[in-house]
This record gives structure tokens, C-alpha cells and sequence, in this order.
């Protein structure tokens, strides 16, 4: 059956977002979902909210899961990462004990999803960076490193800095990690 011009070819893609409890995980998404900024309370278990992102003829729904940074909810993290193609690695570039927890998020999610899952470190917050910043970039460029993460990026969902760029390289990498870019 022979493709109609302009009709797109299309994916979806689960994601998760995850990282420790008040990195700014669900007022990221929101950012990106509305184009604002929305303060958002704490998340109870797990969120879900889909995207659509047009790359070239291609058209993605990602499937995002987002979830609690809470330790009494860990438990249910190895469940909902199953199946996961993407997931943002998150911790808050003013809160280092954030940074330092982000081997255990790792941990959690490599271990239960395929070996082609593509993690994007990302460095909320990054309106603070100025006066409040605990983790350089060094350091994050570092962890990085040692787990062969692909990509590092700052984003700020109150200024909406770097916040869709997130989303859509990660995106590209998922695409490009299925041959089909």
C-alpha cells in the first residue's frame, strides 16, 4: 500500500520524567503543554500527559509520564518505566542533593527498561543559575560522561528557557536511536 504525499508517518513514544521531589518535573511539562508557567503541588504517585511534536514528515505523540520525586513512591517507579523509549533525567541545578540522587533515578530505569532507552540529563531551574546555583556544569557534564548520556540541558519552566528544546531532542535522539531518521 503506497503512502499518500503528504500524509505523515507517525510514532508515539513513552517517556518518564523523573528525578527527586521538587526539581520542577511537573511544571516543566506544564510549560510545554500550555506555554506557561504553572506553579505545580506535589505529585501523588504518577502523572500522565501526551504531546504532539512534528519533526520534518514526521509526526510523535509522546506519551509522558510523570513521576512522584517522593522516596515512599519509588516503589512504583520500576512498574511505570517499563516500556519506556525516553526518559529526562532530572535534578535542580540549586538543590545539590537533587544532583547527587540522580544515580539511583538512573539505576531504577535502566534496570527496567530496554537497552536502547535514550536519558536526556536535564538541570531545572536554570533562571536560579546566577545567584543560587550548587551544581556546576562541570559536574553534571561529568555524571554525563560516566553514564554515556547522550545530551545536557538547563531549562527553566519559568522562563520557558531550553524548555521545548528538552522535549524535541530528545525526541530527534528517539527517532535517530530507531533508524528512522
Amino acid at each position: 500500500m503506497s503512502q499518500q504525499p503528504n500524509q505523515k508517518h507517525q510514532y508515539l513514544f513513552k517517556i518518564v520524567v523523573v528525578g527527586d521531589g521538587g526539581v520542577g518535573k511537573s511544571t516543566m511539562i506544564q510549560r510545554l503543554i500550555t506555554g506557561q508557567f504553572v506553579p505545580m503541588k506535589i505529585t501523588i504517585g504518577t502523572d500522565l500527559a501526551s504531546y504532539d511534536i512534528n519533526y520534518e514528515d514526521i509526526s510523535v505523540k509522546l506519551q509522558i509520564w510523570d513521576f512522584a520525586g517522593e522516596r515512599r513512591f519509588r516503589f512504583f517507579l520500576p512498574n511505570y518505566a517499563r516500556g519506556a523509549q525516553g526518559c529526562l533525567l532530572c535534578y535542580d541545578i540549586t538543590r545539590y542533593t537533587s544532583f547527587q540522587n540522580l544515580q539511583e533515578w538512573y539505576d531504577i530505569v535502566k534496570q527496567n527498561t530496554n537497552t536502547d532507552t535514550v536519558f536526556l540529563l536535564i538541570g531545572g531551574k536554570a533562571d536560579l543559575a546566577s545567584y543560587r546555583r550548587t551544581v556546576e556544569r562541570s559536574e553534571a557534564e561529568e555524571f554525563q560522561k560516566e553514564l554515556n548520556i547522550p545530551y545536557l540541558i538547563e531549562t527553566s519552566s519559568k522562563t520557558g528557557e531550553n524548555n521545548r528544546n528538552a522535549f524535541e531532542m530528545l525526541t530527534e535522539a528517539m527517532l535517530k536511536q530507531r533508524d528512522i531518521i
